[in-house]
């Protein structure tokens, strides 16, 4: 089986967020190289979260008017990147939380590119999305550990897989 189609359980798995307070995004091309998104996923660029959520493509949701009255449905024949919604313990001297990804979220405009390593052995695969950030929120829940939690939202279609297998 293809390395990309064969994340299971077992597999450790990680985001990293492009360094930079004005990144540049990778191309769509560049998604799927593994030279330029291991650039990204080094330990100085990892996003210190409990756990990353379901990743990758969902099916896309089509509107549309029947007689008048609004419908929607689930089409299985197109896909559309989900929204990660993250938890991460809170530390203000965090440099990658702290000084990008909640500087991001206030802006609301910064598109960054991101990418979530799934290892197993030697073996990586790589899903790199471009994606801006929201909602950040801090929960300083007194007798408890701090945490914050923040949503990436994927922009339009510039996402790749990528492996080193």
């Amino acid at each position: 089986m293809a390395l990309p189609n064969k994340i299971l359980p077992g597999f450790s798995v990680a985001l990293y967020a492009q360094p930079l307070a004005n990144p540049t995004p990778l191309t769509l091309a560049q998604l799927s190289t593994v030279a330029s998104v291991a650039a990204i996923a080094v330990s100085g660029n990892l996003v210190q979260v409990e756990a990353v959520p379901a990743f990758g493509q969902d099916d896309a949701v089509a509107n549309f008017s029947v007689a008048g009255s609004r419908q929607s449905d689930k089409i299985p024949v197109q896909s559309a990147p989900t929204s990660m919604t993250i938890t991460a313990a809170w530390n203000p001297g965090d440099a990658v939380i702290n000084t990008l990804i909640r500087t991001d979220a206030a802006s609301g405009t910064v598109d960054r590119t991101f990418v979530i390593s799934a290892t197993e052995g030697a073996n990586i695969v790589y899903y790199s999305f471009v994606g801006r950030v929201s909602q950040f929120q801090v929960d300083g829940a007194p007798g408890a550990e701090s945490k914050c939690t923040f949503t990436i939202h994927p922009r339009g279609n510039l996402f790749g897989w990528c492996n080193n297998a």
